[in-house]
Parts: structure tokens; C-alpha cells; sequence
């Protein structure tokens, strides 16, 4: 499982014995941290199933539902605050990057036959998109998520919530829902956010290629300076984001790397040059980030000269 992606995914509950004994519980994960207040974003469905406004608990602490709460038919998110704890925990980044075939992976929690909840990872690649249309005819986009064959799991119950994450740019770009079929699920687009987060911030939401919609030849061409100057300082923060990503790594293979010269050949070392491989290729996907971030910032800062004169 990766690690990184994982330390901010949490069990959501309720404060009702009751129903927490029914097995009634679900998914969120951290996406802002605003001073002492801890936003974990999740399902609406998971809000009612778990007793609904004042019953909801993000990792046995109570938490409050930011209004307005999704529709469980339709835009199926809810934004959670958390007050004075988890305020350690790293938010995942959000972007609208995905498209079709790209491979994804997600992690949620489940219960096992011993009534255990376990975090367990889920991969697989992106189907099509569609549009989910409540009765009042709001509509909200979302995704087709395939299951691999050879991913340790399928969805369960109380995976819903968890972040649906596109494994080349580490970008959240949906919330898992639903469970479709046989190895076939449906991700709320993380677009939608903004119908259930009225106050999100400004900028909070990389957006490279928005569902339903052609790219442009130019796409900072009718943006005003002040715009493109929030899409660099948000940029700068992906750029540190990536580059503390990079340390950990760095760190992690070195202990790998160590705890290879201290053992003799087996399943121990097969076990370990495994993680090796897989650390090292998670730091050069954060290097490559880094550099194409940076690209990007460039051609921004390019744009905002040619408006100027």
C-alpha cells in the first residue's frame, strides 16, 4: 500500500453505539488544513448512514458537516471539520487531470469476517465519464472506475469516501460512491466539491483538463493577472508539496537500502527490494512533477509579461 497516500485517509463513524454495531461506517480523507481546523472530505451518503449531522466522528473524533450536505442521488460529497486534531496530517492534492484509460488507485476501509475494519487498497484504470442527474435536474459529473484483475481488492462496503487518485500525476480527481457491478465502481468528479464547499478556497482545485469540455489553444488567454498570479502560488505550493514528498523518499530508501545490507538472501530481501523499486519510482514521479510544474509556472509567468505589454 502507499504509504504516503494512505496516512491521510481516516475510518468515518458514528457517535451511536447502535449503529456503529449495524457496521454503518465509510471513508474520508484530509484535503485543506485551516490553523486548528482539519477539513476530510467524503460521501453524503456516508453522513446519513453513520446518524447525520452531529453524529459524525472522522477517526473517533466528532466532527462538524459543513452546509450545505450533498445529495446521496446526485452530488454525493460532504466537507467535514475536524477541530484540534489531525491537524498533522498532510491534505491530498485535488485536480481535474483525469481522462479516460488512465490508471487510478484508491484506498477505503472495510470489514472483514471477524468484524475487523481494515484500510486496504484498491487500483485499476479510468472507464468512461457520465453525468448524474437528481430529481430537482441538477447534475453532477462523474467517473467509471474498472477494477484490475490482479488489484489485491474489490470495492466493499465502506469504501465509499475514499479518494480515487490518479497514480501518474498523484492528483485526487474523484471520490469513490458507489459500487456498480463486479469489479466496477462510480467516482463523484472532485469538480463537484465546489457545490458542497461553498467557501473553498480560491484556486484549491488543479485544474488541467475540465470533463465535458474541449481544451483551449490557450487556456490563460482570458484569465486576469490576479488569476493567473493565484494559479502560480498555488503551483509553488504543489512545488513544495512534491519536493517534501521527494525528502521522504529519499529517507525511505535510504532505510530500505540499509536494512538490505543486514539481511541475508530470502523472502525478507525479495520483500525489500520490492519496496526499493517501488520507493525509487514514486521519487522520480515526484521529480518529474516538480520539473513540469515548474514549466508551468514558467509559461504563466511568460503569459502575465505578454499582458502587460
Amino acid at each position: 500500500m502507499n504509504e504516503k497516500f494512505s496516512h491521510s485517509v481516516f475510518l468515518i463513524t458514528s457517535s451511536n453505539s447502535e449503529l456503529n454495531a449495524k457496521k454503518k461506517f465509510g471513508t474520508g480523507f484530509v484535503i485543506h488544513q485551516d490553523g486548528n481546523t482539519t477539513y476530510v472530505l467524503t460521501c453524503a451518503h456516508v453522513v446519513e448512514a453513520v446518524g447525520g449531522v452531529g453524529k459524525v466522528k472522522v477517526s473517533g473524533h466528532l466532527a462538524k458537516v459543513i452546509e450545505p450536505l450533498g445529495d446521496k442521488f446526485g452530488c454525493d460529497l460532504a466537507v467535514l471539520a475536524v477541530e484540534g486534531e489531525l491537524t498533522d496530517i498532510p491534505p491530498l492534492k485535488l485536480g481535474i487531470i483525469a481522462d479516460k484509460g488512465n490508471l487510478f488507485e484508491a484506498a477505503g476501509f472495510y470489514q472483514d469476517d471477524t468484524n475487523t475494519r481494515k484500510l486496504a487498497e484498491i487500483s485499476g484504470k479510468l472507464g468512461g465519464t457520465q453525468i448524474i442527474v437528481n430529481e430537482e435536474g441538477d447534475r453532477t459529473p462523474a467517473w467509471n472506475l474498472e477494477i484490475s484483475d490482479d488489484s489485491e481488492n474489490d470495492l466493499k462496503a465502506g469504501y465509499s469516501g475514499s479518494p480515487a487518485v490518479d497514480k501518474t500525476s498523484g492528483y485526487v480527481f474523484g471520490v469513490v460512491a458507489q459500487l456498480t457491478g463486479q469489479g466496477k465502481g462510480l467516482a463523484i468528479s472532485i469538480e463537484a466539491l465546489k457545490k458542497v464547499w461553498q467557501e473553498m478556497p480560491e484556486s484549491f482545485i488543479y485544474i488541467e483538463k475540465p470533463m465535458n469540455q474541449p481544451p483551449k489553444d490557450n487556456p490563460y488567454s482570458s484569465k486576469s493577472e490576479k488569476r493567473l498570479q493565484d494559479t502560480i502560488n498555488r503551483i509553488r505550493k504543489d512545488i513544495d508539496h512534491e519536493k517534501k514528498e521527494d525528502e521522504y523518499l529519499t529517507d525511505d530508501i535510504a532505510e530500505i537500502q540499509q536494512q538490505l545490507r543486514m539481511v541475508g538472501y530470502g523472502l525478507d530481501q525479495r520483500s525489500l527490494n520490492r519496496q526499493l523499486k517501488d520507493a525509487e519510482e514514486k521519487r522520480n514521479l515526484c521529480r518529474q512533477n516538480i520539473e513540469r510544474f515548474q514549466k508551468q509556472e514558467e509559461e504563466i509567468i511568460k503569459e502575465i509579461e505578454r499582458q502587460k505589454t
